[in-house]
């Protein structure tokens, strides 16, 4: 049998949920709010029992769950439990059984819920709604209503026009019926001076309350957008990055207005919208204080419950997951999501700079009579720049080579990450960053015996070749000593815009490998645990380093001349006890992993993704005492940018160190 349970409180859901799938040998799916029951439905194929809280809170109903499920699943059975009076929802209930959480214990849902399983359908169990109050064209006062969206116990909410500006509302009128009871329509009054009185761009602001012949209303903005509900009705999902803005959005509107002493109903999937340029905001859910008050980290964790199923695969559902974990209130949530945000963003801007159509003038588009000038231009500076030697770093007369220095690296104890010290056997690591020599000789010899596979046995199968991109352009400009993407290149430049399927390709036609993340380390902080490459002093002279970058081309380079990649023949301080070039910057390395032959990691922000680890600083990134030590951790084994390259090693001696 396949069960919904839909509990929202999270207190008696395990309990309950757990009673139902061992006593009755049952498959239960628990959820703790509307949102997560209507994605669930939307999924599966079988529904035997749905068991559904009649009121889930002020703007949702276990009536509407009800309606849902049976729409789909006509044959399946319903149980209603409450904590509440429902005198006066007769209609609504439509004789499906109830259970009146006094509370219950679990033995006794378990009763019930045979039973509700057992017994015939009521002969009138899908009873409509019953019709809007206002028609459709009906006017109040300035509004001329359109549609009916929500049905509420005290309220009903229309979408409606303000006619004299043409500008859609969405207008909230007390339940007429109800009107003959002043304390009701004293609490109405009341939320509509609390909502008037809350400014924030995220929060639907209110426009008017009023009154025409009798009845009571207000009036507030449509928040731009879709509604999570339209999300989830079409059967969508979000990315990290959209995620991210959604919870963002809605932790600013919640703290700004709890922070101000406003109480709140608990978010629905109906309060909550996204726009196209991904910005959230909310309805205004806020009310005066009342006898009850909602803890913060309960309220944050059914928006998480909320959102989860909104999650794509992946880095979106790890995030979620990774909140989940902590239990935050709204300003704990909202700091966690600003760190998290200045994290994307600065991924977001180091992706724009490793793009390999990045242009360092901005002239991507231009007109072809601007690249001539442009291109006459760069000629005579560079006459002049040679002739007075300032403008740009020159290109080393040392022929270029395919071999490749390798360095004995002791075995023995080291100092790894902070203060571990581990254990290595000997082994050899490549002196240099393979450059754009070594791997066209790579590239040479697979063209020319194309039977022949160094592939990883996961490799995506829709990954064909082992090219980066531009290549051609790339190794052109190396071959002639001109300019790409604003720097001097030479084919002893390192190569980039390698995925580690390729640098795990490359190795293995060497008969080598990728060095591990203790094998990297040690190389470059010696057995000591040295902060740097040179010592434990910076120095911002001694690696090609972020601290003369410039996104624009224009003066980077400034210290070590070089604004991006620096060619591995160059002098240069960035050199490790045991002579390993390269370890701080210049670009980026990728490793196999932190042990040998162990697999990658899990990624610290999305636990149910494996990725391998890269090291190293590079020309974008500035100096700091973790460079040697901090595990960026890639988005994707297939991930290419202009900052990132690698380096082999080998357990034995190469031909002639015997």
């Amino acid at each position: 049998m396949i069960l919904l349970f839909l509990d929202s409180q999270s207190a008696t859901r395990g309990e309950r949920s757990l009673a139902l799938s061992r006593q009755l040998d049952w498959d239960v799916t628990a959820v703790g709010s509307l949102a997560e029951a209507k994605a669930w439905l939307a999924q599966t194929t079988v529904l035997d029992l749905l068991i559904t809280e009649a009121i889930i809170d002020a703007q949702s109903s276990g009536f509407e769950l009800r309606d849902a499920a049976l729409a789909r699943f006509p044959e399946a059975r319903v149980l209603f439990t409450t904590r509440y009076d429902l005198k006066g929802y007769e209609d609504k209930i439509a004789g499906w059984p109830v259970l009146q959480d006094a509370p219950f214990t679990p033995g006794k849902l378990v009763i019930k819920a045979q039973a509700a399983l057992e017994s015939p359908a009521p002969t009138e169990a899908l009873l409509a709604e019953p019709p809007p109050f206002l028609a459709p064209g009906t006017m109040l006062g300035n509004y001329q209503v359109l549609e009916r969206l929500t049905l509420e116990n005290e309220s009903e909410t229309y979408r409606a026009i303000q006619v004299t500006v043409q500008r859609p509302v969405a207008l909230v009128l007390m339940r007429p019926e109800l009107l003959n009871q002043p304390d009701l329509v004293e609490n109405f009054k009341a939320r509509e001076r609390l909502k008037a009185s809350i400014s924030h761009p995220r929060i639907a602001p209110l426009y008017e309350a009023g009154s025409v012949n009798g009845y009571l209303f207000y009036t507030r903005e449509l928040p731009r957008g879709r509604s999570l509900e339209d999300i989830y009705e079409a059967g969508e999902t979000l990315s990290e990055r959209q995620i991210t803005e959604l919870i963002y959005g809605v932790s600013e509107a919640m703290d700004y207005a709890v922070e101000r002493g406003s109480h709140h109903r608990r978010l629905s999937e109906r309060d909550i919208f996204i726009d196209a340029e991904n910005q959230a905001s909310i309805v205004n859910v806020f009310r005066p204080g009342d006898s009850r008050t909602r803890d913060p980290k309960e309220e944050v964790a059914a928006l998480m419950r909320m959102i989860a199923p909104l999650s794509a695969e992946g880095k979106a559902r790890g995030l979620v997951t990774s909140l989940v974990a902590e239990s935050r209130d709204w300003s704990g949530l909202l700091e966690a999501l600003d760190e998290l945000r200045d994290a994307m963003r600065d991924r977001s801007i180091m992706r724009r700079i490793e793009k390999e159509e990045i242009s360092p003038q901005g002239t991507s588009g231009a007109p072809w009579w601007l690249w001539v000038t442009a291109i006459a231009a760069l000629f005579v500076v560079f006459g002049l720049g040679n002739f007075v030697g300032t403008v740009t770093p020159k290109v080393t007369s040392k022929p270029e080579t395919t071999s490749q220095k390798m360095i004995a690296i002791p075995a023995g104890p080291f100092q790894y990450q902070k203060k571990e010290r581990r254990n290595l056997p000997a082994y050899w690591i490549s002196r240099d960053e393979v450059t754009i020599n070594q791997y066209a000789e790579f590239l040479a010899a697979l063209k020319k015996a194309p039977s022949i596979s160094y592939d990883h046995p996961d490799q995506p199968k829709t990954k064909t070749n082992h090219l980066p991109p531009k290549w051609a352009d790339t190794l052109a400009a190396a071959k002639s000593g001109s300019t790409f993407n604003g720097q001097v290149m030479s084919l002893n430049t390192p190569v980039t815009q390698v995925d580690w399927w390729d640098a795990f390709a490359y190795a293995k036609w060497k008969g080598q490998r990728l060095p591990t993340e203790e094998e990297w380390e040690k190389a470059a902080r010696g057995d000591k645990g040295l902060l740097f490459p040179w010592g434990d002093q910076p120095s911002k002279d001694n690696a090609n380093l972020g601290d003369d970058y410039d996104a624009n081309g224009a003066k980077g380079g400034n210290k070590d001349g070089y604004n991006l990649w620096a060619p591995t023949d160059r002098k240069s301080g960035d050199t490790s006890p045991y002579g390993i070039m390269d370890m701080a910057g210049n670009v980026s390395e990728w490793t196999a992993g932190e042990f040998k032959n162990e697999p990658w990691p899990a990624h610290p922000d999305y636990p149910d993704l494996r990725v391998p680890v890269v090291r190293g600083g590079h020309f974008a990134l500035k100096s700091s005492h973790d460079l040697l030590t901090t595990r960026f951790f890639a988005e994707s084994a297939n991930e290419t940018t202009l900052a990132r390259g690698f380096r082999t090693v080998s357990d034995t001696a190469p031909a002639g160190m015997k």
